[in-house]
């Protein structure tokens, strides 16, 4: 694994003294307030509606509990809020909020305290709007009349709104699509009206449909026109099946931009506790400036800068609990690095692993279903194999995660569909000989996600199911199927550890899994374990919790057993020998044998860091601050804080402001996100 590029577009220069941090939101300072925003002004008329997401931490909104808002002067604000999922005691975990904004310059700030003051009020009358506003959407020669499209769906009994409350209404419409070339095509589109009296339609034309006949790639042209105006047109030469593309687009100027509280964020359990104090190099969000001016950037299917190659080794802008971008959108709030993780989770609509039936594809209905053109025919694989020439190479060990930030942070209903679908692909695209197929056992069977896998392709595989499992709300027609999926692997790890702690010994707490050179252990990929395993644990799953405590004996002991024999250094290695040879079956079960062993095959640092010339140092700390803050492991604090002055590579404040996606902390090493 080779240094992380900061960003595929750019090199950077050295970060000057003065790198940009987080505008920091005001602090709640009265009973019953929650959590504090920062709304930045784009020029938007008085009243403005903007439309986000906001995660809670459990018991601060009850079900019974009505959302309000206030200025610093005391002043209320309107605040719609729709809450999506729930805590275990029934506060609200996830919402999405509608708030009308004062009047603000492009480029002010104001600050706004969320409470539990909120007022009832009516629901919105849509019926003005929708009068006011006329949307055309032509596929090829088909025409959808999206404004009588939404009335219809209002005034089913069927339909669930997105939204709807004072300030926003929202509704989805799904059609087929013909006259394309294929059967699989159709238009998904959410339809919003607001309060400011605009209109907010994000079509999304998904090529997903699977297991059925005639399915396969299509060629159009499209045109949206919103009021007598065109406002989208693309021509499309070849859509590849199991991909889309959509576009967020309203009428009227963008409504003010919203700064989320990181570090409250964290506390929710939404995201990783990044270091806001730290500050971005310049250069980098210029970068992120630039590829959204780029030509290729509006173009629909766009790789927007994601990486293609998804095998590809080396240190990548994407890999991590979070993209680069949506780590310094989390860090800093700017709206560069806002729109380009936004674009690039649009993007990944592109990437051919969408498989609808009715509903994304689980194994509750293709229990033995390979989605790799090894599966053959139907029911072992598709009926249409995913094209050889999509120019995507997928690959669980090295897929980003694009769409858990900007769906938690936006609300867009069109991300959770994204994470659905790559939660969905994580677990069909895993060959059945090792995920195994149902039988008189259970679930447990059909979905494993560890056995005989590499760890870190076991690692993001858990980290999709998870996030899409905790995003997804009670009444939705995947949630059982993620969350029994999450549990039975977290109860097959849990179920392990006697076992492995058994033949393991003194240096036990890492997880078994397949990787290139028999007898070696890459020590940076149960790092990557342990984020995940860290992010459930947060979230309440006990049995993560104990898999991370177990791994605590291995991430923080590699670091504190140098009296035992094991070079310290080593802990950031790139790979461990943990068997005698390459032929050994039973592993070395000391911190003395492991640390001769490394040594001997050459692969010791010694006093030095010769063998830690990545991001090692990096996702060592990231994953003991992790491993310190949610189990309390005192060895992991005194590791962590070995760590971070031992001089490694690429841990400096310096390293950290040029690249930010591992600057992550245990709480309190940090100043607060708020002020």
């Amino acid at each position: 694994m080779k240094r992380r590029a900061a960003l595929a577009l750019a090199v950077l220069p050295a970060a000057p003294a003065l790198a940009q941090s987080a505008a920091a939101p005001p602090c709640p300072s009265r009973p019953g307030e929650l959590v504090g925003l920062i709304l930045e002004g784009t020029g938007a008329a008085p009243g403005a509606v903007t439309v986000f997401g906001q995660c809670f931490r459990p018991g601060d909104l009850p079900r019974d509990a009505r959302l309000g808002a206030r200025l610093a002067d005391g002043r209320s604000l309107a605040v719609q809020c729709d809450v999506k999922t729930r805590h275990p005691d029934g506060s609200a975990r996830h919402a999405v909020l509608a708030m009308a904004a004062p009047a603000l310059p492009a480029g002010s700030r104001l600050a706004v305290v969320l409470n539990r003051e909120g007022q009832p009020a009516a629901t919105l009358d849509p019926a003005p709007a929708l009068a006011a506003h006329r949307a055309e959407l032509w596929v090829g020669q088909q025409r959808f009349d999206l404004v009588e499209a939404m009335r219809t769906a209002l005034a089913s009994p069927s339909t669930r709104p997105w939204q709807s409350g004072p300030l926003a209404l929202q509704a989805r419409v799904t059609m087929p699509i013909t006259g394309v070339g294929a059967t699989s095509l159709r238009l998904v589109a959410d339809l919003a009206v607001r309060a400011d009296g605009t209109l907010w339609i994000e079509p999304w034309l998904r090529n997903d449909g699977s297991m059925r006949a005639g399915g396969g790639a299509v060629a159009y042209g499209m045109r949206l026109v919103l009021d007598g105006r065109e406002v989208l047109r693309a021509e499309i030469g070849r859509q590849h099946q199991y991909t889309g593309w959509g576009r967020l687009i309203g009428t009227g100027l963008a409504p003010p931009l919203v700064r989320h509280d990181a570090g409250y964020l964290a506390d929710s359990g939404a995201v990783p506790r990044y270091d806001t104090n730290t500050g971005v190099a310049p250069g980098l969000l210029a970068a992120f400036g630039e590829a959204l001016r780029t030509p290729g950037w509006s173009r629909p299917l766009d790789p927007r800068g994601i990486l293609q190659n998804m095998p590809q080794t080396g240190g990548r802008a994407d890999i991590g609990p979070a993209t680069q971008s949506q780590a310094v959108w989390l860090q800093t709030g700017d709206p560069r690095a806002a729109a380009y993780a936004i674009g690039q989770a649009e993007a990944a609509g592109a990437i051919p692993w969408h498989f609808w039936d009715g509903a994304w594809m689980d194994t509750r209905r293709w229990p033995r279903l390979w989605t790799d053109g090894r599966g053959g025919p139907p029911p072992g694989g598709l009926m249409q194999p995913i094209a050889a020439d999509t120019g995507w190479s997928l690959d669980p060990a090295h897929q980003p995660d694009l769409s858990t930030v900007p769906y938690l942070l936006t609300g867009r209903r069109a991300f959770l569909d994204e994470m659905q679908a790559q939660a969905s692909w994580s677990v069909l695209g895993q060959w059945t000989g090792t995920r195994g197929t149902p039988d008189r056992r259970g679930l447990a069977e059909g979905v494993n996600l560890v056995r005989g896998n590499q760890v870190r392709g076991a690692a993001w595989s858990l980290r999709q199911i998870d996030n899409a499992a905790w995003a997804s709300a009670d009444d939705d027609l995947m949630a059982p199927w993620l969350r029994a999926t999450s549990a039975a692997n977290w109860a097959w790890l849990r179920a392990q550890l006697p076992g492995w702690t058994a033949a393991q010994g003194e240096a036990h707490g890492w997880i078994p899994g397949e990787y290139g050179t028999p007898g070696l252990l890459p020590p940076w990929q149960q790092d990557y374990f342990a984020f995940v395993s860290a992010a459930a644990a947060r979230r309440g799953n006990a049995d993560a919790a104990a898999v991370l405590a177990w791994a605590g004996n291995f991430l923080a002991g590699r670091f504190l057993a140098e009296r035992q024999g094991f070079a310290r250094n080593d802990g950031a290695a790139y790979l461990l020998a943990v068997n005698a040879d390459a032929t050994a079956s039973a592993p070395l079960r000391s911190w003395a044998e492991i640390g001769q062993a490394t040594r001997a095959r050459g692969l010791s640092n010694g006093g030095g860091w010769a063998k830690t010339e990545g991001d090692y140092a990096q996702l060592a700390l990231a994953s003991l601050a992790m491993l310190w803050e949610t189990s309390g492991s005192a060895n992991a604090q005194v590791a962590w804080q070995w760590l971070r002055n031992s001089g490694a590579p690429f841990i400096s404040q310096e390293a950290f402001r040029r690249d930010p996606i591992l600057n992550i902390v245990p709480r309190g090493a940090g100043r607060s996100a708020c002020r």
